[in-house]
């Protein structure tokens, strides 16, 4: 693997443990903190994820661990408990298709990025091969959490919170 390829995976693991870092740590924070550190660390997240290459996987079974309903519903209803009021928002799910606005959960967004990152990160601890790793790393993020990333920095934004 390349210098560089090296450089964009660390730059990218780093903004992912810091994302999960920032979850863990919620308790600690007021509601406004929160989503200040939130925001800041999803703008890393997405940045560093906008630069995963595409790679194409050595193996067609990447995904050998089991979703983690539990550990998804502890997280979701602590930050829901502490994001409180400023939870739900409005967003149309695809903006190039238009559509109805759907109701969103920033705690449903910031929940389901960081169990996708946690799931993601234990590959690589598995051992699944490097090209494996990057590829479900970029795959997970164009697919499924980078919706939820940028749905839920526009309803940070939009609350205006520093």
């Amino acid at each position: 693997m390349g210098e560089e390829l090296e450089s964009i995976l660390t730059q990218f693991r780093a903004a992912a443990l810091n994302y999960i870092y920032v979850v863990d740590s919620a308790i600690h924070s007021s509601r406004e903190g929160l989503l200040s550190k939130i925001s800041n660390a999803l703008a890393q997240l997405y940045s560093s994820g906008l630069l995963l290459p595409a790679i194409e996987p050595d193996t067609s079974e990447i995904d050998d661990i089991p979703f983690p309903r539990g550990e998804w519903s502890q997280v979701f209803n602590a930050l829901k408990e502490k994001i409180g009021s400023l939870d739900t928002y409005w967003t149309v799910f695809d903006s190039t298709q238009g559509g109805v606005p759907v109701q969103g959960s920033l705690a449903g967004d910031i929940s389901e990025i960081y169990i996708d990152l946690k799931h993601d990160l234990q590959l690589e601890e598995k051992g699944h091969s490097r090209s494996d790793f990057l590829w479900q790393l970029r795959f997970s993020f164009r697919s499924h959490w980078g919706r939820h990333l940028t749905h839920a920095l526009t309803a940070i934004y939009d609350r205006q919170i520093e």
